[in-house]
């Protein structure tokens, strides 16, 4: 028997599928299509590790399975070829761009094809090419001419290391998402697309989508969705109005001041001659700063004082107005009505410069049950300062529906003022009666309890008030008797408590009282004029009505997202098509005249003016005007690779087209995408600029669907063995070329990317993994060489029934687990099964050759998706014509599907007794004797009459005595 050999089975399938073209998609096939892709890479220097492998394998296998379903599939690949790496690699050895990608992309491709991914290469496409390029720069000016990309001069991120700008996406953490940089604000005329114009649309469609919840979360939170209302601050002896905006108009009664962002337009007309000095230098303190440490809500809050005071709209007194950086000009209108009762910054804003608090909604928790009995209670904070501990009463989670940890509580007595009762209760209930009261809330809240000692539903008017503990000294509680033994106390370290109290009013009074944070959620509104004792949902309708009548406010959707930054001032990437003429002004490059091509260069480095390195190419940049004739020059700014990435999905339905970027008719046929495969980390640059261009197209009538991708799919990381993140830098990396090398073949690393552990879930590599992998795969040898070379005569004997059970409830069960992405568990299916096939080549030899020939075939076509080659070898050692992978996925037989028995279980007054086994075509009354003659069941009935039997089909039988 020859043994198995991948390096020599697997190179002549790859060639022969190559030569065979087995994996080209047609376009005019009469089959369903299914579009399987993964992530456009890009072609970096180190190519791939067996952490991208996982992405590849798990799209080849899908793509495979839909292939033998009968769909016509396309699976295509490309590269993601510009952007910063192979420029500043240029940078570092003085090789070009173009010779670096070159190289690296034909590294990649041989790394692909020796995994035996079956794409389609006749479709292969290079971001960097002029004939791809062109298209991008085509699509520049479709958007230029819609008027979705515009110039302006404005404060953009730069990473001084990279020398060039960075759009919002770009920045993580104050730093350059690509160099890890810290990153600073310069003043640049910058080229944007009106992204902006679809946020409602980007947000809206993302419910449809079978994306996970997490990515479409991210989605959302970036841009930033926010239904409100924007209300006119009329400045006080000035014509000019602040427009602010807010989702909580609720609260306007509370807002004690306004506050600007610095770089808010009205500043200068607004601040007052001996505010200006301090003012300025405020401003110039705050714009050397990040948003990110600008929003840090642990810093110390700044601020200054305009000297100018604004008219609160709905009640017409004047309020100050305030400049700080908390507040960012990038959203919403730079404005922010400061309602420090309310909002844990302007708290703490309000408290640093001691600037008025008013609290207009007191909380309400629970349901009213309609037989409340209402009345006014505290709930107290005893705090030990020796120890900063705070006593909780522990009152079981046994209770009905008023249970669990608490503060100390209870009700007003006639006559009695709020501090004497929670004194008093505090002695009765703790029995410490050292105690100094430090303060009670300006407000207070509403809860709906039941009291399991009183069996009463009450309506709680709260009080919260603060305590503190002078020493030990105690005097003996005075509990009611339905209180006694109820509770037990402990003291709990005053920074946990508030996550373990078990009732919510208890939390946001502490929350008050020992941590200083405000309440932000709902309740009734108090303070608020005509409109006290409304809820605050209904305040937030009433209020916005009423300013809109009087003409101060207006209803208004907002948004976080801004508009895409695309100018990139470096060398590697499309340059924009775009033309300044000293007559005509921004003139767009003719479309006969593209592509603008991107000319060689001899060096890379930026200008320190933050210039493009084509800035100093005079060939480049002069041109001619093709308006007026006249000299003009070249922008020399070249687009965020993101620009090339944002599409490309497209051009695979039509790559060779050289009159229009793709042919409606292909791209309507192949479009959307149906499995899109790949990590998280793009969960907003990519993913959100793909979106966008195809919303645009669609709204241009160039396709007929408005999201590009249908399903998406992002994969868990391999890491390395010790569970850290595989690296370059960590010389962690594991190559899939040093694993072919020592023997193992592409079928034992694509089983072992899929069998580590589910596909979405992280998991650490595994050399005993990779072992037991290349083991299952040489057993398969072994049972399929062993039975092609066996002289067995056929017979007819008893596994032939057996053998088509076991094949056909794997068939089942493979076919459903690739459906639902189950590959670990559809690969343990097929393990399982050989391991039957096995013990029964025990008992009988391949003596019925029929049956094994089945067999053995069909699990060799369960597994060509997983393992290809393999499966293509032995595929063809059973005298097969046609490829496996073009044949047809086998379905499962339904009769073998059925259970021959069934598992119940025997009770006696509820109490498992006993479990029998038993056939499905037992009556009633069969199974009911099969139970009485079990010894246990016997035992328990002896002496005792049945009264009734009770039988749940398939489940058990209970006998009541």
């Amino acid at each position: 028997m020859k043994r198995y050999n991948p390096k020599e089975i697997e190179p002549k399938w790859q060639s022969q599928w190559q030569s065979d073209g087995i994996y080209k998609a047609l376009d005019n096939s009469k089959k369903p299509k299914k579009y399987v892709l993964e992530f456009f890479p890009y072609p970096s220097g180190n190519a791939m590790h067996v952490g991208h492998v996982r992405n590849y394998t798990i799209g080849d296998t899908l793509a495979r399975f839909n292939r033998m379903n009968g769909y016509n599939v396309l699976h295509p690949m490309g590269w993601d070829g510009f952007g910063l790496p192979a420029e500043n690699y240029a940078i570092k050895t003085g090789i070009s761009p173009r010779v670096a990608i070159d190289r690296n992309t034909k590294r990649f491709k041989q790394q692909l094809m020796a995994m035996g991914f079956g794409y389609d290469w006749s479709r292969e496409v290079d971001s960097t090419d002029p004939k791809y390029y062109k298209w991008t720069q085509w699509f520049f000016l479709y958007l230029f001419k819609k008027g979705l990309a515009y110039r302006q001069e404005s404060l953009q991120w730069w990473c001084p290391k990279d020398k060039t700008v960075l759009a919002n996406e770009q920045v993580e953490a104050g730093r350059c998402w690509r160099c890890g940089h810290v990153v600073e604000k310069k003043a640049l005329k910058q080229w944007f697309f009106k992204i902006t114009d679809y946020a409602d649309d980007l947000e809206k469609d993302l419910e449809d989508l079978d994306w996970s919840e997490s990515i479409k979360t991210v989605q959302r939170n970036w841009i930033g969705k926010s239904i409100g209302c924007e209300a006119d601050f009329k400045i006080k002896g000035q014509a000019k109005v602040i427009k602010v905006f807010t989702t909580r108009i609720d609260t306007i009664y509370g807002a004690t001041f306004l506050v600007l962002a610095p770089e808010h337009y009205l500043l200068k007309e607004i601040v007052t001659k001996d505010q200006k000095a301090e003012v300025d230098r405020y401003i110039d303190l705050a714009m050397s700063k990040s948003d990110i440490q600008r929003q840090d809500s642990d810093k110390k809050k700044t601020g200054v004082f305009s000297g100018a005071y604004a008219i609160n709209p709905i009640h017409d007194q004047p309020i100050p107005i305030w400049i700080a950086d908390y507040v960012l000009g990038t959203y919403g209108s730079g404005a922010i009505m400061a309602v420090p009762g309310h909002d844990q910054r302007d708290m703490d804003f309000a408290t640093e410069f001691s600037l008025p608090i008013i609290e207009v909604i007191e909380p309400v928790f629970g349901e009213p049950q309609g037989d409340e009995v209402h009345k006014d209670k505290i709930i107290a904070v005893l705090r030990d300062p020796r120890n900063n501990k705070v006593i909780v009463l522990d009152w079981g989670l046994r209770q009905k529906r008023h249970g669990g940890n608490m503060l100390i509580g209870g009700s007003v007595e006639k006559g009695e003022d709020t501090v004497a009762a929670a004194e008093r209760e505090i002695r009765e209930e703790t029995g410490y009666s050292d105690i100094k009261f430090v303060r009670k809330l300006t407000s207070r809240g509403h809860g709906y309890f039941y009291s399991n000692v009183k069996n009463q539903n009450y309506c709680g008017h709260c009080s919260g008030l603060l305590f503190e503990l002078g020493s030990d000294k105690k005097v003996s509680t005075n509990l009611d008797e339905g209180e006694k033994n109820k509770f037990n106390l402990k003291w709990m370290d005053e920074d946990s408590v508030d996550q373990i109290l078990d009732d919510g009013i208890h939390q946001a009074f502490y929350k008050r009282l020992v941590l200083n944070e405000c309440y932000t959620g709902e309740g009734i509104m108090i303070h608020s004029g005509d409109y006290d004792g409304i809820s605050s949902s209904e305040m937030r309708d009433r209020v916005l009505s009423d300013l809109v009548k009087q003409k101060k406010a207006k209803e208004k959707v907002n948004y976080k997202i801004r508009d895409w930054l695309i100018s990139r001032q470096r060398y590697w990437g499309a340059p924009i098509p775009i033309i300044y003429c000293t007559d005509d002004g921004i003139v767009a490059v003719p479309e006969d005249e593209l592509p603008v091509l991107l000319p060689e260069i001899e060096k890379y480095e930026p200008s320190v003016d933050g210039r493009s390195p084509l800035a100093n190419v005079d060939s480049f940049v002069n041109t001619i005007c093709p308006k007026c004739g006249k000299p003009a020059k070249r922008e020399t700014d070249t687009m965020d690779g993101f620009a090339c990435s944002s599409w490309y999905f497209l051009r695979f339905a039509d790559p060779h087209n050289d009159k229009q970027p793709f042919s409606k008719d292909k791209v309507d046929y192949w479009l959307p995408v149906d499995e899109y495969i790949g990590g998280a980390e793009h969960a907003v640059m990519h993913l959100l600029y793909a979106r966008f261009w195809t919303k645009v197209m669609h709204s241009g009538g160039l396709i007929n669907f408005s999201e590009p991708f249908k399903t998406l799919k992002n994969h868990g990381m391999i890491l390395a063995p010790d569970g850290a993140k595989m690296s370059k830098s960590k010389n962690n990396t594991i190559e899939p070329e040093t694993l072919l090398e020592q023997g193992y073949g592409a079928d034992t690393i694509r089983i072992m990317e899929l069998f580590i552990g589910p596909w979405d879930q992280s998991a650490n590599w595994s050399v005993e993994g990779m072992a037991g992998a290349n083991r299952f795969l040489q057993r398969i040898w072994t049972i399929c060489s062993e039975f092609l070379e066996s002289k067995t005569k056929p017979k007819n004997d008893e596994t032939s029934e057996t053998l088509k059970r076991v094949i056909n409830q794997t068939i089942d069960k493979t076919s459903k687990d690739i459906h639902n992405l189950s590959f670990n568990t559809a690969i343990a299916a097929q393990m399982e099964c050989l391991n039957q096939l096995y013990k029964l080549k025990e008992v009988d030899n391949f003596s019925n050759r029929e049956s094994w020939s089945f067999a053995l075939k069909t699990l060799l076509q369960l597994l060509a998706p997983f393992a290809p080659h393999i499966s293509e070898e032995l595929w063809s050692k059973f005298d097969q014509n046609e490829s496996i992978h073009l044949s047809s996925w086998p379905a499962a037989d339904e009769i073998y599907l059925k259970k021959d028995k069934q598992t119940i279980v025997i009770q006696v007054n509820g109490k498992l007794r006993s479990e029998i086994e038993i056939s499905f075509d037992l009556s009633e009354a069969e199974i009911t004797d099969l139970a009485l003659k079990q010894s246990k069941v016997n035992n328990a009935i002896k002496g005792k009459n049945i009264k009734k039997t009770i039988h749940v089909k398939d489940r058990l039988v209970n006998f009541v005595t």
